[in-house]
């Protein structure tokens, strides 16, 4: 495991130390559940916007969130984002299930 530093704000620690506190973890710990979720949610959220903007598919979003395809289009549909699934995009998935 590396060491990072990183500077941070008065109200930043008291989030990480509230954090902590209520999760019984070290600072630590805290820190880096926190940051693999923050970290996990805007990879989702940028694939979706460049889905949303048509310059990835649906496969190219999950690669990009480094998530499987069926958990993107889960995350597509719970947000609210309309398909833009074509049949060049089925047959790209077909092509790879085989």
């Amino acid at each position: 495991m590396e060491n990072v530093t990183t500077r941070m704000s008065d109200e930043e620690l008291d989030l990480v130390e509230r954090l902590a506190d209520a999760s019984g973890e070290s600072r630590s710990e805290a820190v880096r559940k926190a940051v693999r979720r923050g970290a996990q949610e805007e990879l989702i959220r940028l694939a979706l916007q460049r889905y949303r903007d048509g310059e990835v598919g649906m496969r190219g979003a999950a690669d990009l969130a480094g998530v499987p395809i069926s958990e993107m289009m889960a995350e597509a549909n719970e947000r609210g984002v309309l398909s833009n699934y074509d049949e060049a995009d089925l047959a790209d998935d077909v092509d790879a299930l085989r």
